[in-house]
């Protein structure tokens, strides 16, 4: 029998990453607000603030499971989730412009509101299948390291982003 799809994760996802948006100004700018929300307008920050609000989702999925029993690649799984779905979710934004098509900002706007959405739905649909691969010890290592890139460049670029994420330099 098939799961129905966690909603209440997903909106709750949604406020984090609203959370995360406006957390550079709810505290006042400083390390801690430039670390967990915005204080660069930056593709970066975007992809950061979704990583942050699924790794609170998936910190509660480990509380809320282990006294049942964690699924076998449960912290792998979300880890490499973690790696990858904000690239994922930034590429599906771009495919727009990479069409050629330029947006008006308000539905410009909608559109990154929905690609957010489509980044958070992307996660937790992964978790079932990623829960129940089969991980050996080379994959791990290879998902601890992009994971661990991943959150060090996210807290790393709060503060200095490359100067053309698109363009390597001359």
């Amino acid at each position: 029998m098939r799961e129905k799809f966690p909603w209440a994760k997903m909106i709750v996802g949604y406020l984090l990453y609203v959370f995360f948006h406006q957390a550079y100004d709810l505290f006042g700018g400083g390390t801690f607000g430039a670390v967990l929300g915005e204080g660069i307008e930056s593709i970066y920050s975007h992809m950061k603030m979704l990583f942050y609000a699924y790794l609170i989702l998936s910190a509660y999925d480990f509380f809320r499971l282990r006294k049942t029993g964690l699924p076998a690649s449960f912290f792998y799984s979300r880890m490499l989730i973690l790696a990858a779905v904000p690239w994922m979710m930034i590429i599906v934004y771009y495919a727009v412009e990479a069409m050629g098509i330029v947006l008006p900002h308000a539905i410009d706007l909608a559109w990154a509101l929905i690609v957010t959405a489509f980044g958070l739905y992307f996660s937790i649909r992964l978790e079932a299948p990623l829960d129940r691969m089969d991980v050996r010890p080379a994959l791990k290592a290879m998902i601890v390291i992009a994971f661990a890139s991943a959150f060090i460049t996210y807290v790393g670029f709060s503060f200095r982003i490359p100067d053309n994420f698109f363009l390597a330099p001359d």
